[in-house]
């Protein structure tokens, strides 16, 4: 006689064993590369898990009547059947096993993933002020960066990001770029705590500090990171709000945000004013902002349009961080975005513009021309981008910024070491990139810019740039 067999209970506990540990390894898998053969493992997987309970419904059926309770004490089972039922025990326990230590893994373990870059540059500049030219090459170490995306459970989720990097002295620094904790109720709303992307437009957050993610080697320079030439914060410490909901073609997308307003620090002397995105305090200033887009499905997949915009309190220090406050400023910025990714075309735009207020300013400042009052600014910029034979990827980009020089924000800023971030300028770029592989590409780009230099009857700052870059991701 056949011994009793799993029931339908086990069978049950069985393929959720299995399910389990497939979803573990699934969730395990944070490259996006990885999921079209995670599917086919699953497929086949789940196939198995179909033969298994046939199987066992074939076995359960053959079970020959049960005997009376006489005989049934006098049965003995025969080997085949022991070694069957043996077997199967085995099976359920391995699978169970296998569960148990793919659940452990998810607990102990985080796939850690990371970008390096390395390059070569030629920059040529040209002084009308002091009426000579300045050639400067060599190579150069770019970013460390590592990216860590722990999801905790299907609500608790966290975003990490650790960069390294020389600084223009030459200096070895590392910066937390990102430290982000989210508790997502659903699809449409996550809320978010921490250090963040600013989500104004479309470049800041679909690409962090990762060269190899992007097609450029630069960034456009009015959204550089703040220690890089940016004039706008990079960076927020603060809550955000995001979401997206399903629409009858497309989707609907958003951001909602509240942090530290800026601090910018100024030293006219010294030419070591810079822009700070607040780390570990508020000065008083508050900013707050919103991004609301639409992405298009159907015919027009790819596509998204939207809208962005913040109010800002920024608060300029004398001399350093701990110097003594010397101004405020109101900003508000408003402006649009457009951004293509399909038929392996790249197209990104986005537009900025300023209606900032000196609330108030020192005698000093008085004199050097930054009344207090309204000044209208505003920035752009426009990239194209166009894949050949899946390697090749060639674009141009063209970017403007006119700032105006009474605005007291940008006139604190103008005079960080080589980058004047708050001047006006404008850059025209071309440039191709080779993917090598998925995870690896090869990068040539030429730059030109002219630079106004408020006060200065000479002319305007020119620079050209020649850069290699070769990066990659693991």
């Amino acid at each position: 006689m056949f011994k009793q067999t799993k029931g339908p209970f086990q069978r049950g506990t069985l393929a959720i064993a299995v399910a389990c540990a497939l979803a573990s390894g699934v969730a395990a898998a944070a490259d996006t590369d990885r999921i079209q053969e995670l599917e086919t493992k699953l497929n086949r997987s789940m196939e198995l898990i179909n033969k298994l309970t046939a199987r066992l419904n074939e076995i359960e059926s053959s079970k020959q009547a049960v005997p009376t309770p006489a005989a049934a004490a006098n049965a003995a089972p025969s080997a085949a059947d022991a070694a069957t039922t043996a077997r199967i025990d085995q099976l359920e326990q391995s699978l169970l096993q296998v569960s148990e230590s793919s659940a452990k893994k998810a607990d102990l373990g985080l796939p850690l993933h990371g970008f390096i870059d390395v390059g070569y540059g030629r920059v040529g500049t040209e002084d009308p002020q002091n009426a000579n030219k300045n050639r400067r090459s060599g190579f150069g170490l770019g970013n460390v960066d590592f990216y860590l995306t722990p999801q905790l459970s299907d609500r608790v989720r966290a975003l990490v990001e650790l960069n390294f990097e020389y600084n223009q002295a030459g200096d070895l620094s590392s910066d937390l770029e990102r430290m982000q904790i989210a508790y997502a109720f659903s699809d449409a709303a996550t809320v978010w705590a921490g250090r963040f992307h600013t989500p104004y437009g479309y470049w800041n957050t679909a690409f962090h500090h990762g060269a190899q993610l992007q097609t450029s080697i630069l960034r456009p320079r009015m959204i550089a990171f703040e220690d890089q030439g940016g004039f706008m914060q990079a960076h927020t410490v603060g809550g955000l709000l995001s979401g997206s909901m399903p629409l009858r073609v497309g989707k609907f997308q958003y951001d909602f945000w509240v942090g530290n307003g800026a601090i910018t620090t100024d030293d006219r002397t010294g030419g070591n004013g810079g822009l700070d995105f607040n780390r570990v305090r508020n000065t008083g200033g508050n900013m707050v902002g919103a991004n609301l887009r639409y992405a298009f499905g159907g015919k027009l997949s790819g596509l998204t349009l939207g809208v962005h915009g913040y109010h800002d309190i920024a608060t300029n220090l004398q001399g350093s961080l701990t110097g003594a406050e010397d101004s405020r400023t109101e900003i508000n910025m408003l402006g649009g975005f457009g951004a293509y990714d399909a038929d392996d075309w790249e197209i990104i735009g986005e537009y900025y513009h300023f209606n900032n207020k000196n609330l108030w300013v020192d005698n000093t400042l008085w004199a050097a021309g930054n009344p207090p009052g309204t000044h209208d600014s505003w920035a752009g910029f426009l990239q194209v981008g166009k894949t050949l034979h899946e390697s090749w990827t060639p674009y141009v980009r063209t970017e403007k910024a006119v700032l105006n020089p009474d605005d007291n924000y940008f006139a604190s800023i103008n005079n960080y070491n080589e980058v004047q971030s708050g001047r006006s300028y404008q850059r025209n770029s071309i440039g191709l990139r080779y993917a090598i592989d998925q995870r690896s590409a090869v990068k040539l780009e030429i730059s030109s810019t002219n630079e106004l230099r408020p006060g200065v009857a000479t002319g305007d700052y020119k620079t050209t740039d020649v850069r290699l870059q070769y990066a990659i991701r693991f």
